[in-house]
């Protein structure tokens, strides 16, 4: 039972512009601003049969399922192509073990499913055709014949015509492939005289009828008055056709409406009323009854409405305009003057990983990237505010927390996507019931185009930075090499007092790590861009300098009020960033770096010198860790560590581990503490306090988030736990930003 707080449901549909799932959201929508919910639709644009790399990273937008913002969800299964899509979406649903999911459309094990009563529907076409028409010989052009409600449409004909004395069997019943070439067959074979034609024909769904009657106009057949010709589902294209199409409408919108009740009524333990969800037939010309004139004139006023935002885009000059942009701020500019381009949307949010524009991005659809930061750039929205950015954890986002989103409303997440690479997401708010259109599309690929464009752009400049860096640069990552940070320092020194001190930290990382192939260098490469980014978080003032001295080798410098303590403290940080860098610590593992550090009087040190007395402290701590992995049992224990560290909020078994290495309890205990110096307890905890650092580090989210991403129900034990490790209040620790 929610208190307070308006509802949050989740739809994951696909391709939500086509005609059967824009009628079932509309159902969602209108039912969710009747009983007072919020509405958040998770859909691709590209819903393909076949898998293509390059389009499938656009599925990635449904690991957004996972997040807790999410109260309830409706899954609309038939709306998914390709059956490895549905079981990756159903995996992420069976996740969400303590929320309502309903499923609409198709019948599958272990949850609460509903759909239209389709034989009911084929019942009541059976008998429009024999009670309103007197039909005898009647056809009926089916899908396909292993689909289980094909079979339900095929019944509910024969059990009206069979009772009626009308002949209806096997020979009556064609199967096709619900598409129009089906039609388009079976009409030849009316007309060439390979079958005899009858009364009238019934067709599974409209695009087999448009097939028939398309046909038949070429052909100059011409139904009522030749053969009747009856369609199924009311897609709304008829006026493309003639003559229009007589048809069934089957109410998705009321099974729409239906789910959206059931899942509200196990969120807040509200009964609802139960929604029919019959449909009817809607008249045209194709048979005697003639058109319904209110039908199509909705249908008329949609597509007008629709066909004049497509003029629109097509003679702007968006495209133009966007890919033309040099700054991101150009661009989101851009975006904002030509967001009338879609149609009544009230809110247009921009998504962004925080390092979209890198080349290591992560794109594998097998890594959940829900920790990744993102930055939310606000279009326009209903309500006025400024455009300060919105830092944020990928999947902890409430809509309602969108800048100026007004607290309520319905809004769609689509992925940003180029080339097999996952930038973000866009989001769409409306503040009424409404679904995009397909126009939508080129307007979203425009943004697309115009955000590589732009990315393009900062990758030449880069390049010509790189080109024309000093001989104090790392033309990698863009730090400091070691000429250049001994540059540095003899700079600042000039302005400092006598007093001062420096200090130094060297890391030495990716320790044991054979990246020798091609394939794991371009893995090096994204290591280095992650860690230096991270890094660069650190420095606070003029006077802090991060290096790269040589491969794999980085430095932290500063001159000033420094000690042993503050080098303590940036040590402390260094190990938070470097043991939830989730890249790294996957390709290297927890004991695959060491830091040494020193601060001395910084007037007469030779800093040279100084570097290479580090450098020979690392290489006797690498020599100490070389030594453990000599123990059979060490690598083992290691990777277990390593998995403690970048899932922290799991629980954690010592016991279910000890099953797994076939040990006794106490043997697993002194071993552990042997290996990694401290107990298995302690680690588990130092690991959640560790990645707690990180994410105050590196990102914005709430503390209440931290607690939970890092496996604590309660958020004032975790930050008294926090304050004891570490001296700090989480909110003091994030805040610092002056060592000295």
């Amino acid at each position: 039972m929610l208190h307070g707080k308006r509802p949050t449901i989740g739809v994951i549909t696909a391709k939500a512009t086509d005609s059967e799932q824009k009628q079932i959201l509309s159902g969602i929508l209108t039912q969710a601003e009747k009983i007072g919910a919020d509405v958040v639709i998770l859909t691709n644009i590209y819903d393909y049969y076949q898998y293509y790399t390059e389009i499938e990273i656009e599925n990635k937008i449904y690991e957004l399922i996972s997040s807790e913002k999410l109260d309830g969800l409706i899954f609309t299964a038939e709306s998914i192509n390709n059956e490895a899509l549905t079981q990756t979406i159903l995996k992420h649903i069976k996740n969400r073990t303590k929320i309502p999911v309903v499923v609409t459309g198709a019948e599958i094990e272990g949850f609460t499913c509903i759909d239209n009563d389709v034989k009911s529907d084929f019942i009541d076409i059976a008998h429009h055709l024999t009670d309103v028409h007197g039909f005898t010989k009647i056809d009926m052009l089916a899908g396909y014949e292993w689909h289980d409600s094909n079979k339900l449409r095929i019944e509910g004909m024969c059990s009206v015509l069979n009772e009626n004395g009308v002949l209806f069997d096997e020979n009556n019943v064609i199967y096709g492939n619900y598409w129009t070439d089906s039609g388009e067959k079976l009409a030849m074979e009316y007309i060439n005289g390979t079958r005899p034609i009858p009364e009238a024909v019934v067709c599974a769904n409209d695009y087999m009828a448009f097939g028939i009657i398309d046909t038949f106009f070429e052909h100059n057949i011409y139904p009522p008055k030749d053969i009747a010709v009856i369609g199924y589902e009311h897609i709304g294209d008829r006026i493309y056709h003639s003559p229009i199409l007589t048809t069934y409408r089957r109410n998705r919108y009321a099974l729409g409406q239906k789910a959206v009740n059931m899942v509200f009524s196990e969120i807040t333990g509200t009964p609802m009323e139960d929604i029919p969800v019959n449909g009817c037939m809607i008249c045209g010309d194709t048979c005697t009854c003639g058109v319904n004139r209110n039908f199509l004139g909705n249908e008329l006023n949609i597509i007008r409405r629709t066909q004049f935002y497509y003029n629109m885009n097509f003679s702007g000059n968006f495209e133009q305009r966007s890919s033309s942009c040099r700054s991101l701020d150009e661009y989101i500019n851009v975006l904002r003057e030509f967001s009338f381009l879609i149609r009544d949307v009230d809110g247009i949010y921009l998504c962004l990983y925080e390092n979209w524009c890198s080349q290591g991005r992560t794109t594998s659809l097998e890594e959940n990237s829900n920790s990744e930061t993102m930055v939310c750039y606000r279009i326009i929205s209903p309500e006025k505010v400024d455009d300060k950015p919105l830092f944020f954890t990928r999947g902890s986002l409430c809509p309602s927390e969108l800048p100026g989103s007004g607290g309520k409303g319905f809004y769609y997440f689509v992925s940003i996507f180029s080339a097999g690479t996952d930038l973000g997401h866009i989001i769409l708010q409306y503040t009424h019931p409404d679904v995009f259109d397909p126009i939508f599309i080129d307007w979203h690929q425009a943004a697309i185009n115009a955000l590589c464009s732009l990315q393009m752009r900062n990758d030449i400049n880069l390049l010509l930075e790189c080109r024309n860096l000093s001989e104090f640069h790392d033309s990698a990552t863009g730090l400091y090499n070691k000429a250049g940070l001994i540059h540095e320092l003899d700079m600042v020194s000039k302005h400092s007092s006598e007093n001062d001190n420096l200090l130094i930290i060297l890391i030495r990382t990716s320790l044991f790590n054979n990246d020798i192939r091609i394939d794991e260098q371009h893995s090096a490469v994204r290591i280095d861009t992650e860690l230096s980014d991270n890094f660069r978080r650190l420095t606070y003032n003029s006077k802090e300098f991060l290096a790269k001295i040589s491969d794999k080798l980085y430095a932290f410098a500063a001159i000033g009020n420094y000690n042993d303590d503050i080098s303590e403290l940036i040590i402390d940080k260094i190990n938070a960033v470097i043991c939830h860098s989730p890249l790294y610590i996957q390709k290297c593992g927890i004991d695959s770096y060491v830091c040494a550090a020193s601060v001395v009087p910084y007037v007469g040190v030779d800093v040279d010198r100084l570097i290479k007395k580090l450098s020979d402290d690392l290489t006797e701590k690498i020599r100490i860790l070389s030594v453990k992995r000599e123990n059979s049992q060490y690598c083992a224990f290691l990777n277990t560590r390593s998995m403690m560290y970048l899932n922290p909020n799991e629980d954690w078994d010592a016991q279910k581990l000890c099953r797994d290495y076939h040990l006794s309890y106490g043997h697993f205990r002194a071993t552990y503490k042997d290996f990694f110096g401290t107990s298995f307890h302690k680690d588990l905890i130092a690991s959640r306090i560790t990645y707690a650092k990180y994410l105050l580090i590196t990102t914005s989210v709430s503390l209440s988030t931290i607690a939970y991403k890092c496996g604590y129900d309660d958020e004032k034990y975790f930050m008294r736990q926090f304050r004891q490790i570490t001296g700090f209040t989480p909110n003091n620790y994030r805040d610092a930003k002056n060592y000295t």
